[in-house]
């Protein structure tokens, strides 16, 4: 997905949140607390914006926070650690903050709303579980996603649509087939191994992903199409399943 085409979704979906917020505000205004009109629409307005705003400057803290990440020692996995400096030097990536998930589950996220504010969450299931090639492969695939913004217009559905309205599956659904574009994913996996060089190691860290099977113990219905290898139940689709994205890789 284009980076601009991301943005521009993104900030739709703020702009529809703060209107629907605004009108519910003051319609409990006007009908309830019996307030005038020109004293409830600036209140309410003011109201909604300071909570889009907090939403749009905390989306990253609140998923961190469900999925029970923690900062990243890196004396505890300088492997980690030193690839994606390597990474981040090679392919002229910023950055990211780097959070740890004790769990068995292999799987990797990228939480942020840009490359300068971009958290990269990899479980420790993972990091014991695929080769050096792989997680380089997996790294530049979820860098390639803060490049592109995909992880900010996920993380704002993720808050924004999915958390408050996932009793209505299917309303949440229609939402993400709207917002997110079929072929983002496959998109963002091409652009990771143009940089790499070597489809083989997304696509084998991919197959090991998929085999395993097992999903993170703290793993919240809302931002499970976060993760690289989405868990079963998604509310979200990527429009491409892991061994979709597996074959294609084969092809290049």
């Amino acid at each position: 997905m284009d980076p601009k085409t991301a943005v521009k979704r993104t900030v739709l979906l703020f702009i529809i949140c703060l209107a629907i917020d605004s009108l519910i505000l003051a319609t409990i205004g006007i009908f309830l607390l019996r307030v005038t009109a020109l004293i409830v629409l600036p209140c309410a307005v003011a109201l909604s914006a300071l909570w889009i705003f907090f939403i749009y400057r905390k989306v990253d803290s609140l998923i961190l926070k469900k999925i029970n990440a923690k900062p990243l020692q890196t004396a505890d996995h300088h492997r980690f650690s030193n690839l994606v400096d390597g990474v981040c030097v090679a392919y002229g990536f910023r950055h990211p903050q780097l959070y740890v998930v004790e769990d068995v589950a292999p799987n990797m996220m990228m939480i942020g709303r840009d490359s300068q504010h971009s958290s990269l969450v990899v479980t420790t299931g993972l990091l014991d579980r695929v080769q050096r090639t792989e997680l380089e492969g997996l790294i530049t695939h979820e860098l390639s996603r803060s490049r592109n913004r995909t992880s900010f217009l996920e993380g704002a559905i993720a808050i924004l649509v999915v958390k408050p309205w996932n009793f209505i599956p299917k309303f949440v659904s229609l939402m993400g087939d709207k917002l997110i574009d079929p072929w983002a994913v496959a998109e963002t996996d091409i652009a990771a191994v143009a940089l790499t060089r070597y489809p083989p190691g997304l696509a084998q860290a991919l197959t090991n992903l998929g085999a395993d099977g097992r999903e993170p113990t703290y793993n919240p219905k809302f931002c499970r199409h976060m993760w690289v290898n989405p868990p079963r139940e998604s509310l979200i689709c990527s429009g491409f399943s892991t061994d979709e994205r597996i074959a294609a890789l084969a092809e290049l």
